[in-house]
């Protein structure tokens, strides 16, 4: 667009500089008309640019990540999703809320195939974190063939972060000891559509 807008003011310089220069004669007249040409043309793509620039839809820029405040804590998604019986986003979606509600920052973790789960298909991170309410970086899937157990319990012991499930582990103890410890583990109940996490209270 500045190009075309640079070359209509080259163009009408050259058409002045002709018309002061150039000697009264046929070809001065045939000069200038093709100069006079050639700004018009050239304007009439400024303004159809213009034109288009002001129709055209502007495509949003990526919305600026939440600024994440409060302790972290590790929700064991894979199995707080099942605290009513069935795979249910709403159970996940109102612990999430409780432990919001309550000053603790949630990261969810869930097995490669919680799309399947949820959905009959595969889920990418960022779609699980907008259905929950979260930002993406709260959502962390695992890779496949790797249990969400794994990677989650790796992150809170080497973070000394405590854990949002239902799950005892006990095929973990052996390798972290830490799951026995009290307090590691905050459980909870889904109960008439409410929420008891315990140790922390009721929703």
């Amino acid at each position: 667009m500045r190009f075309l807008e640079w070359l209509v003011v080259c163009m009408l310089v050259l058409m002045v500089v002709s018309a002061v220069v150039l000697p009264e004669n046929a070809d001065k007249a045939r000069i200038i008309d093709g100069i006079g040409k050639g700004v018009f043309a050239s304007f009439g793509l400024v303004v159809l640019g213009y034109l288009w620039r002001r129709r055209a839809p502007r495509k949003p820029g990526p919305a600026a990540a939440p600024i994440l405040t409060g302790e972290l804590v590790i929700v064991d998604g894979s199995n707080v999703m099942h605290w009513s019986g069935e795979p249910s986003l709403k159970v996940l979606f109102r612990v999430l809320k409780e432990l919001e509600k309550r000053g603790l920052q949630p990261h969810v973790y869930f097995d490669a195939n919680v799309g399947y789960t949820l959905f009959d298909r595969h889920v990418e991170p960022d779609e699980l974190a907008e259905k929950l309410g979260l930002s993406p970086v709260q959502v962390t899937l695992a890779p496949s063939r790797t249990t969400a157990d794994q990677v989650l319990l790796e992150r809170a012991v080497s973070d000394g972060l405590r854990v949002v499930t239902n799950d005892r582990f006990l095929d973990w103890k052996q390798r972290f000891p830490k799951v026995a410890e009290k307090g590691f583990l905050i459980k909870g109940i889904w109960k008439e559509g409410s929420v008891i996490l315990l140790g922390l209270g009721r929703a």
